[in-house]
């Protein structure tokens, strides 16, 4: 569990706050990144079953698909119509690895091009994750995340305090801090507090070999900011 650097969140009104921060629609994509023991998998079930949305969720720790897999089993039974069932899909791995290979866009496939992503995520892979994202040809409509607090704001920052971790997202999102997280609500508990960030796809983007440029222009000395940007 450790090695994994996973906290689980206990405190049900920020679970509840995260899924209200997706904005969910009619039919949307939800990707969960870190479903743990379906903490927050349980409250997006609940939202997501009356707008027939379909969710992934993403879990690298082998000991905690069984009980995944027997929560979608249930949930899925529960729907009495086609777009209800197979609802929730469990998949096994890395997410860093899976994400670029299950996100929407590639039109060789055919899946939806909307669709959004949420997790608490290991404060470790936060940096790379969000990178990751940052270079999709079909970007999330909407991201939320659970994060160190220290690293969201960083993230929201403006120049001259703009690392280039943020110039990369803040090119094709607008970053908003919705929530803190004391460290309390975590179990086991974190060293650090946290916070729940929302990135909402801006839609109409600069070229994107513009986005080279900018970076620079925003991130001028590119500055140390820590080991997570």
């Amino acid at each position: 569990m450790q090695k994994l650097g996973q906290h689980f969140l206990k405190n049900a009104a920020i679970l509840e706050k995260i899924v209200g921060a997706l904005a969910l629609a009619d039919n949307d994509r939800i990707i969960e990144v870190g479903s743990g023991h379906g903490e927050l998998t349980a409250p997006l079930a609940r939202e997501a079953r009356n707008k027939h949305c379909a969710i992934s969720c993403l879990e690298k720790d082998h000991a905690l698909i069984g009980e995944l897999e027997a929560f979608a089993a249930k949930e899925n039974s529960m729907g009495n119509d086609a777009d209800s069932n197979a609802r929730i899909t469990i998949i096994e791995g890395d997410a860093l690895k899976l994400l670029p290979e299950i996100a929407p866009g590639k039109a060789s496939l055919k899946k939806p091009s909307r669709y959004k992503i949420v997790g608490n995520i290991p404060y470790y892979i936060t940096g790379k994750l969000l990178r990751i994202i940052s270079e999709f040809e079909n970007k999330p409509e909407r991201v939320v995340l659970l994060i160190q607090k220290e690293v969201a704001e960083r993230i929201c920052a403006v120049p001259p305090e703009m690392n280039r971790l943020a110039a990369s997202v803040q090119f094709w999102a607008d970053a908003t801090i919705v929530a803190t997280v004391p460290r309390k609500d975590f179990f086991p508990a974190p060293a650090v507090d946290s916070a729940v960030i929302v990135l909402n796809n801006k839609k109409s983007l600069p070229n994107p070999s513009s986005r080279r440029s900018i970076t620079k222009r925003c991130v001028p000395s590119l500055p140390n900011h820590g080991k997570h940007c």
